[in-house]
């Protein structure tokens, strides 16, 4: 290739995703404001002078292909930071049945409005391809929608393509608070700099929880005894966010919440590592000191500098996380905890039951589920845990099972309500510790008999089982005599 040719490559490039971040932005905003939100006015802008700099003779045609993003046919490279770009546009897209779009000339500022009317703002029942061609001829917008292009991946490639994409954003996300609690003084632009990082990283997980609540909940699983502050805060993270979205929050308090969880045990990088690895019981003195992170984790808030209802529930959920629903617990207070509080006090308890500390082995997580409930009313919300529970099922999601065919299996999603609340879908796990097909313990023979039943849990260390590897891996449900004979370890 001629350097003139190169030249020209690397300027479309540059020009192709500036026009994505553009329209990630502007998607991004308008899903979480009104349209008469100052917010959304830059991003209007930028799309304008995208437009307008284009030119009236020219065009730009997004498409989507084979998990690619094409502009005017070329193929735009993207960085692994800008992966999160290619599936939230993914799924605004197919969410719509469209494979992409050409706009055919500038906009202006009221019609990328008419735009997001259509597109974003509409009933959900009129975001369909049809509707909004319909709409798009009426509004008479230079702006034309495509429909998928034929030979698009299988359903089992796009599962697997979005698991991946979770477990992605999941490490992301640990890497990035790993990060933000290693530096005792952190400087101003690095830290802007991660917390920005965070929050977009905590809607689009906010987004995965609302498409596939299994898989999301699944990445919980993940447990790292090693790196455990950061894994820990990531997972309740996880769970809060999931057990918020069951008792119906909206995708903006989601996304605070989210945040809320993240930072609840921020305070406790000022443990000194000898209490927090310490592989006996605490004496009184080193259990004071334990009990001031809630307070250290507010003096780490503080440090934001910004007064805002967000960085107030974050701060107040710090405060309680360890405040019991009966009003005992530390620190002292004299108020019930919030709501955003109880939530995170069952998600921090549940993921640090189950996970091995210096001190003590894991809780199986129905062993975890089982000492919890014994402890509903006082310590936890008996509403708040019983959705959670319902939300886990009776074998949380990431619980390695035995089967009465000797098999074992990896929990992968709950269990119908009522009679089917103990027959999850699991996925079988083959002699090397590879999945092996995915069943539904629903599943009846032809004399009416289920065809197989969970009689214990097991500890997956025992055999060498990597539970995340298994759920991220898990594909759809296989029946009959094949996924039977699957093997299992010894």
């Amino acid at each position: 290739m001629s350097e003139v040719n190169r030249a020209a490559g690397e300027a479309r490039n540059v020009r192709g995703n500036t026009f994505v971040q553009a329209w990630f932005q502007l998607i991004r905003i308008a899903q979480l404001h009104a349209i008469d939100n100052d917010a959304l006015q830059r991003p209007i802008r930028n799309l304008v002078d995208i437009t307008a700099a284009a030119g009236a003779e020219s065009q730009l045609s997004l498409q989507m292909k084979e998990g690619a993003l094409l502009l005017n046919g070329a193929r735009i490279r993207l960085s692994n930071e800008e992966y999160e770009l290619v599936h939230t546009i993914a799924t605004f897209l197919k969410g719509r049945g469209l494979g992409g779009f050409t706009i055919e000339g500038p906009l202006t500022a009221e019609a990328v409005r008419r735009l997001l009317s259509i597109l974003i703002y509409a009933e959900p029942g009129d975001r369909t391809y049809a509707k909004i061609e319909t709409a798009l001829t009426a509004a008479r917008l230079p702006f034309i929608i495509h429909r998928p292009p034929s030979g698009e991946k299988s359903g089992d490639d796009r599962i697997l393509e979005h698991r991946t994409f979770t477990f992605f954003l999941y490490a992301k996300l640990v890497i990035l608070v790993r990060s933000v609690l290693a530096e005792e003084k952190l400087a101003p632009g690095r830290r802007g700099f991660l917390m920005r990082n965070i929050a977009r990283t905590i809607q689009l997980l906010v987004d995965v929880c609302r498409e596939d609540a299994p898989t999301f909940i699944g990445v919980a699983a993940v447990k790292n005894e090693e790196m455990y502050a950061g894994h820990h805060a990531a997972n309740v993270a996880v769970l809060a966010i999931a057990l918020g979205r069951r008792l119906g929050m909206g995708k903006a308090a989601l996304a605070d919440l989210g945040m809320a969880a993240i930072f609840h045990d921020a305070g406790m990088r000022s443990c000194p590592i000898e209490i927090l690895e310490k592989p006996g019981p605490l004496d009184q003195k080193e259990r004071a000191i334990v009990a001031q992170h809630p307070l250290h984790s507010v003096d780490f808030l503080l440090e934001e500098k910004k007064i805002s209802k967000a960085n107030l529930s974050r701060m107040v959920v710090a405060f309680e996380h360890h405040r019991h629903n009966a009003g005992t617990g530390f620190p002292p207070a004299s108020r019930r905890p919030d709501l955003l509080s109880r939530i995170v006090t069952i998600c921090d308890a549940y993921d640090a039951m189950s996970t091995k500390r210096p001190w003590r082995k894991a809780y199986l997580p129905d062993q975890a589920i089982a000492s919890m409930l014994r402890e509903s009313g006082p310590r936890f919300d008996p509403a708040l845990l019983k959705t959670f529970v319902s939300m886990l099922g009776v074998y949380p999601i990431g619980s390695l099972v035995r089967l009465d065919s000797g098999q074992l299996a990896v929990v992968v999603s709950p269990g119908d309500e009522g009679d089917g609340v103990a027959r999850p879908l699991v996925t079988l796990v083959g002699r090397l510790a590879q999945p092996e097909g995915t069943i539904d313990l629903q599943e009846r023979t032809s004399a009416g008999a289920f065809a197989r039943s969970i009689v214990s849990c097991e500890e997956p260390a025992r055999y060498g089982i990597q539970i995340s590897s298994i759920i991220a891996a898990g594909g759809t449900p296989s029946y009959g005599p094949a996924a039977a004979a699957s093997g299992q370890p010894d």
